[in-house]
């Protein structure tokens, strides 16, 4: 070895020292300066485990001041190495000497390492390799995103979050009744789309009082964290000069912030999002003479995001205009006109029986199928039916297209489209009973001569007349009292005014000494949730929770079992977001409906249409608003002015059916064939109920805390801690400092909140793999055989190697080509080898340093064929990416020009847009590269000779 001072030497033994500069010069031995340590150690010059850095032309590298730089040509002046380089911030070709070069500097390829005797364990070879096939096993299964969301396995639910989740830039509505898991698919999707590489940075909108809400379940439920922002936070946030939104990928904001901060809404425009989300979306007002100011916000944000999520529970709240207008805010090539889509709804009866014929022919022909081993294709007559009715079909392949594929293209063209989910609790099983409980009361007679306006007439405690007696003179109150002396149950009150809550709240303060919580509009975030949480402790004596109309939205409540109506909401649609806080899945008993009322007045009216008319409070109703508009003028008159128009309750009970086997057998039915998985997710669910998912993940965790220095230790029969140790070199945001406690089993996890849920979708699995595969650990290793067949010094070479396609998004995992792993095994005459797995022993330092420079020419050689075997191993690879991205993508743009023949606002431009995308996809595919990431010589050592 040849010294100068200033040189730069790597320590093999001590890696992590950095890179050291030659200090001092004597005949036998030298003082190498490791900056890093700020320490200076002495080596031997005949004998010390030195690695002399010298960068090649080509290679990259950092200079002091972490700048990147690429080198050009290099100059040898007495011993230092002066390097010509370009810098990567467009600078000038500069020269920076060797001494300039970053402290930090490693050797980091596999065949520098192997050379330079940089050598590892021969069983971190063994990691680098399991992590990389972990993570594309996970990248390539179809549980992506699922697999570790905290929730029992729902049917419908998991084939939404599947079925959306799959897609390049979903745009869909996701519209289950109330309490039937609108949040839980949302989150599923979100983090099926980000774990897949589709979608990185999502911007989440809600209501302010579900902020609190929504960032607790995306946490919960699928590990996901949200940076909630506001005013004072994005103020802050410009001071850097920058876009506020640009510094979080997931972003959590309220829609009234928006509202009331336009340039706050400028800013989220400007930034680049891959997936907004909208929760309650039936606020987003339209219609052809006025726009609500919710939706122009939003409309903004869609015509540049290429996901969109839209949630709500009522589509109709508003009328079929604003149902219109949100669908077209996700696919105006197909909702572009109103008139036409109210025709097709006109006609959705009509196609629903077509569907059934395709589904009764396409299961009889499955039997003769089965029987003779001919493939199902469409009759004659069916076909001549399809195109009586809609003529555009000619375009489709009948003889190449299964039943189904024919069904969801006429659905796609002519029905709900593919981007409107709806389940009912006609179509879910297992949801439990309502039990109605009228309480009737005589009309306080200190009312009779208060004036009224007609609005108030179900609401006269509300009247400022009242204001100070009401609650001594309404019976209602006295009830609520002897109620709460009778029951420990938990009970939700819903009424209309947060006044009322207040005046109810202190009136039993002031009669029982109970200080009840209160939930209401005028409560901060953290107030409502600080009340709610209160409610729901079971140790916390607090059976009543009262709240204003605001509670009706969005909260959850199915741990309680009554329900007290104090008023009733003069919208059906209100009524039945009132009950979804208590009848919703995951209610475990019968939902106890108390509505007190008055006889003979406006509220008892209304309570009759409800309950007589429309079954409201036995059934989910998704026809009230329907019949409202039907018949709105009758309903207005019967309420305000004390008489019935003639048979008006069964004009509402007659239509009230007529609507609902209208839905039956006409939308509701195109939805449940695409919204309820029934039929095609049974697989999915099988294997996430598969006991090999808990083993593998469990398996594999057990090898990768051995790896990194962690303790695993087992709390219980289903329960295990991580545990930090002085070995782990590394920090995992996901493993706090005083360890982590978990469990695989769904079961246990959705019990037990204070475990957290260990999949492969596990955010410490995923940190624990990015270690593993890139840090230089497992790079260069060596290994000894047994095998007494072979000559001693026989050796074979294993390489792994990583196909690595470029991606447009911040994740850095490109969606269509997942990051493949491939393993070549070559024995020393150049032979491949397939699935060779033998025995090992540590090859120690010293016999490290002898053998690879004993071995070097032929193992170059090998490496040479290596580098041939996995360039022809991964053209398969590329040319199933190929036709992936052709299915996906191609499909798309063809079915665009199918709709263009009908529907002429879809532009050229669009599907030029379209067919662009699918060529840049493409040509990230064929630019794809292989690189060496690992390889490791196994070199036979047999005892027995």
């Amino acid at each position: 070895m040849n010294f100068a001072i200033g040189q730069r030497w790597l320590s093999s033994q001590q890696p992590e020292l950095g890179l050291g500069i030659v200090a001092d010069v004597q005949l036998r031995q030298i003082t190498i300066y490791f900056p890093i340590t700020q320490e200076d150690k002495l080596y031997s010059v005949d004998s010390s485990p030195l690695i002399r850095l010298l960068l090649e032309k080509g290679d990259a590298g950092l200079d002091v001041n972490a700048r990147e730089f690429c080198v050009i040509d290099t100059l040898d002046t007495n011993g230092l190495i002066q390097y010509l380089v370009d810098y990567q911030d467009g600078s000038d070709h500069q020269v920076l000497t060797e001494t300039q070069l970053s402290h930090h500097t490693q050797i980091n390829q596999p065949e520098d390492r192997l050379f330079t005797l940089q050598l590892d364990k021969y069983n971190w070879f063994d990691a680098r390799l399991h992590a990389f096939n972990a993570r594309f096993a996970h990248q390539q299964s179809p549980l992506l995103g699922l697999a570790g969301a905290r929730v029992n396995l729902i049917e419908h639910q998991i084939h939404i979050a599947n079925q959306v989740g799959n897609r390049f830039a979903p745009r869909v509505l996701l519209a289950d009744e109330v309490g039937l898991g609108k949040t839980i698919e949302a989150a599923m999707i979100m983090q099926k789309q980000r774990l897949s590489g589709r979608a990185s940075r999502m911007l989440i909108i809600v209501p302010e009082s579900l902020i609190h809400q929504w960032l607790v379940e995306m946490h919960r439920r699928v590990n996901m964290q949200c940076a909630v922002f506001d005013a004072p936070r994005v103020n802050a946030l410009l001071e850097d000069g920058m876009n506020p939104f640009d510094a979080e990928q997931i972003v959590l904001i309220s829609i009234d912030t928006l509202v009331a901060h336009p340039t706050i809404n400028d800013w989220a425009v400007q930034s680049s999002w891959d997936l907004i989300v909208v929760d309650e979306a039936h606020h987003l007002q339209w219609s052809q003479t006025a726009v609500s100011t919710e939706y122009e916000i939003v409309e903004q944000l869609t015509q540049t995001t290429p996901g969109v999520l839209l949630l709500t529970a009522t589509p109709d709240q508003l009328g079929h205009e604003s149902h219109f207008a949100r669908l077209r805010l996700l696919d105006p090539a197909r909702f572009a006109d109103f008139a036409t889509y109210e025709t097709e709804q006109s006609h959705y009866t009509e196609l629903a029986t077509l569907t059934d014929a395709l589904l009764v022919e396409a299961q009889s022909l499955a039997l003769v199928g089965d029987i003779t081993g001919q493939d199902a294709v469409i009759s004659a007559p069916l076909q001549q039916q399809i195109l009586t009715i809609y003529p555009d079909m000619d375009s489709i392949e009948f003889a190449t297209m299964s039943h189904q594929d024919i069904i969801n293209d006429l659905i796609d063209r002519h029905g709900t489209g593919r981007m409107f989910f709806r389940n009912t609790r006609h179509s879910i099983q297992g949801l439990n009973e309502r039990v109605l409980h009228p309480v009737p009361f005589v009309f306080p007679e200190e009312w009779d001569d208060v004036d009224c306006p007609t609005e108030q007439l179900c609401f006269r405690h509300e009247l400022p007349a009242l204001v100070i007696s009401w609650l001594e003179e309404d019976p209602r109150v006295q009830w609520l009292l002897d109620y709460l002396d009778n029951t420990d149950s938990k009970t939700l009150l819903i009424c209309r005014s947060q006044v009322t809550v207040l005046q109810l709240a202190e009136f039993i303060k002031q009669q029982t000494g109970r200080h009840l919580p209160v939930f209401h509009e005028k409560m901060s975030i953290i107030e409502r949730d600080r009340a709610a949480h209160y409610f729901a402790d079971p140790d916390s004596n607090t059976p009543l929770l009262l709240c204003s109309e605001i509670g009706s939205e969005g909260r959850n409540f199915q741990f309680a079992q009554h329900l007290i109506l104090f008023d009733l909401p003069l919208h059906p649609d209100l009524l039945e977001q009132r009950i979804g806080r208590l009848d919703r899945i995951g209610q475990s008993q019968v939902v106890n409906i108390h509505v007190p009322y008055f006889t003979g007045s406006a509220h008892e009216r209304l309570f009759n249409i409800y309950h007589q008319g429309l079954n409201s409070f036995n059934e989910t109703c998704a026809i009230g608003a329907k019949v409202f508009d039907t018949l709105a003028d009758d309903i207005d008159t019967y309420i305000t002015a004390e008489q019935e128009p003639e048979g008006l309750i069964e004009k509402i009970t007659d239509l009230a059916a007529q609507y609902n086997l209208e839905r039956q057998q006409g939308r509701d039915k195109l939805l449940e064939l695409s919204a309820s998985g029934k039929g095609t997710v049974e697989p999915l669910l099988e294997a996430l109920n598969d006991p090999e998912q808990v083993q593998s993940v469990e398996r594999f965790m057990q090898l990768i805390c051995d790896a990194l220095g962690i303790a695993y230790i087992v709390n219980d029969a289903h329960s295990f801690i991580l545990q930090p140790t002085d070995q782990l070199a590394h920090t995992l945001s996901s493993l706090p400092e005083d360890g982590l406690s978990i469990t695989y089993r769904r079961d246990i996890a959705t019990a037990r909140e204070e475990l957290s849920f260990i999949s492969w979708d596990h955010p410490f699995v995923h940190d624990a793999i990015d270690i593993i595969t890139s840090e230089v650990n497992g790079k260069a290793s060596l290994g000894f055989m047994n095998n007494s067949a072979l000559p001693a010094g026989a050796f074979f070479v294993e390489c792994l190697y990583i196909l690595q396609a470029n991606s447009d998004n911040t994740s850095g995992n490109n969606p269509y080509l997942t990051q493949t792993p491939v393993l070549i095994q070559i024995d020393s005459q150049g032979n491949s080898m397939k699935n060779v797995s033998v025995a090992m022993t540590k090859v120690d330092r010293k016999m490290g340093q002898k053998l690879v420079p004993a071995l070097a020419q032929p193992i170059k050689l090998v490496l040479t064929k290596a580098d041939e075997l996995a360039a022809k191993r991964v053209k398969p690879v590329k040319k199933a990416a190929i036709d992936f991205v052709n299915r996906q993508l191609g499909d798309e743009i063809i079915r665009l020009q199918q709709l263009q023949k009908v529907n002429p606002s879809i532009s050229d431009v669009e599907i030029e847009q379209m067919q662009a995308t699918l060529n840049q996809a493409l040509k990230r595919i064929k630019e794809a590269t292989l690189y060496l990431d690992a390889v490791r010589v196994v070199i036979n050592n047999p005892r027995n000779k």
